[in-house]
C-alpha cells in the first residue's frame, strides 16, 4: 500500500496554494532485514543471503565506477551521469569541468507496470486514517 497525506504547497507556475497528496514513508528496511525476510521464505541461510547482497552492492559500485551501467533483471538498471561546467571549445573540456557525479536508477518495464495506477494491486491509504485507527485501538484497549 502507498500511504499519503495532504500537504499545502505553492504551485510554482501560478503561485496559488493548494493541497497535494504526498507519499508518507512508513519506515525503511535495511539489508539485514531483507536477508531475514528472504531467508524465512527459502532454504538459503540469512548469512548466505547477506554475503550475496553485500557482494552485489560492491559489484554495482565497482562497475559503475568503471563506466558501465548495471541491469538488475526485472527491477531496472543503475547508471552514472555527470554534471559539468560549460567550455567555449571542445578541447577546453577536461575533468575540471565536472561539478558532480550522480547515480541514477531507471526502473524496468515490468517494474513500471507494477506501479501504474491501472494496476489492480496498487492501493492507496490516507495516513490520517491509519493514525485514527491506531488511536481508536489504543482507546479500546486502554493503552
Amino acid at each position: 500500500m502507498i500511504t499519503y497525506k495532504a500537504i499545502l504547497r505553492k504551485n510554482p507556475k501560478n503561485g496559488r496554494t493548494a493541497y497535494y497528496a504526498t507519499q508518507v514513508r512508513l519506515g525503511q528496511i535495511n539489508i539485514n532485514e531483507l536477508a531475514d525476510d528472504m531467508s524465512a521464505e527459502s532454504t538459503v541461510t540469512r548469512h548466505d543471503i547477506l554475503a550475496v547482497l553485500s557482494s552485489l552492492q560492491q559489484h554495482i559500485i565497482k562497475n559503475l565506477q568503471q563506466g558501465r551501467s548495471v541491469r538488475l533483471g526485472d527491477l531496472g538498471s543503475f547508471h552514472v551521469d555527470i554534471v559539468s561546467r560549460p567550455s567555449e571549445t571542445e578541447d577546453k573540456v577536461t575533468s575540471e569541468n565536472v561539478k558532480a557525479v550522480r547515480v541514477h536508477f531507471r526502473k524496468s518495464g515490468i517494474m513500471e507496470s507494477q506501479f501504474q495506477l491501472t494496476n489492480s494491486k496498487m492501493r492507496f491509504v490516507n495516513f490520517n486514517s491509519i493514525l485514527n485507527e491506531k488511536t481508536e485501538d489504543q482507546n479500546q484497549t486502554g493503552a
